[in-house]
């Protein structure tokens, strides 16, 4: 007979854009217990080397995997795009899932013969979702496209103005003129530009969140390996981030949809700083 399993969830991202996967995963797994890590110490990953990202991303999943998380969810897109080997190398037989992995999976299920991406620099420059894509259907087009200002207004709150719009315009103009059939927010953060890309592009492109699609991603594995926790119970979350001001209970709601209940500071050791 198949026995729950009832231990921690772990997502971590570089920030705080994560939780916006973390208010997927409330809706979708509202049974399971999450344990959320932010480095919001070094954030963004996205402008850093890919060196140091990789080193990053193992401090991160060593602290989760110290606490007993029965899967590692990538919530951070440059750590998707860049770092999944070394994590797998790292943490043998550990299941560990990428935002990446199933942001590409709902692309896919859209069946579009044009895509758009969009994403930090360090996402965008790994390749990764084009060649991803490219490895199930090479017949697609695909389009990359940083977009890094974004994450800095997401983290502001300006999301739906005048400056906003003007931004937009200057990532996605081309886009706008020749709109594909499917864009991808490729970053955690972007989410919270959903409506107001939508509208930019006149609503004629179907928009993936990946954070949405993420949770899904991680309901299907969960289900297909035997780790779906006890669906009678309410599951907590736990939040951890590397550096605690006093407005990022603020900026967190922003992502997660309510301030949090409490918010750890810890140190990841040997970080290299």
């Amino acid at each position: 007979m198949h026995k729950d399993d009832n231990r921690p969830i772990g997502v971590f991202d570089s920030g705080l854009g994560g939780l916006t996967v973390v208010s997927a995963l409330n809706r979708a797994l509202p049974e399971e217990d999450i344990l959320y890590l932010g480095d919001t110490a070094r954030v963004p990953y996205g402008d850093k080397s890919v060196d140091s990202i990789r080193r990053f991303a193992r401090k991160d999943a060593e602290f989760l995997f110290e606490r007993g998380v029965k899967i590692l969810v990538v919530a951070c897109n440059t750590v998707s795009a860049v770092a999944m080997d070394e994590l797998r190398k790292h943490n043998p037989g550990a299941h560990i899932l990428g935002v990446l992995e199933a942001g590409i999976h709902a692309v896919l299920a859209t069946n579009p013969a044009h895509v758009a991406v969009i994403g930090t620099r360090a996402t965008i420059g790994s390749d990764a979702y084009r060649r991803g894509i490219h490895a199930k259907n090479p017949s697609i087009v695909v389009e990359s496209i940083a977009c890094p200002l974004l994450v800095p207004m997401a983290e502001e709150g300006i999301t739906d103005s005048t400056i906003t719009r003007s931004i937009l315009d200057i990532y996605l103009h081309n886009v706008k003129r020749n709109p594909p059939d499917t864009l991808l927010l490729g970053c955690t953060h972007y989410p919270l530009f959903k409506a107001e890309i939508s509208s930019y592009l006149d609503g004629r492109t179907a928009i993936v969140d990946s954070a949405s699609a993420c949770a899904e991603h991680v309901l299907g594995y969960l289900e297909s390996h035997h780790l779906r926790a006890t669906k009678e119970k309410e599951g907590k979350n736990s939040f951890y981030v590397t550096d605690l001001h006093s407005t990022l209970p603020q900026l967190a709601a922003r992502f997660l949809g309510r301030i949090p209940e409490r918010i750890e500071k810890i140190a990841l050791p040997d970080d290299g700083f």
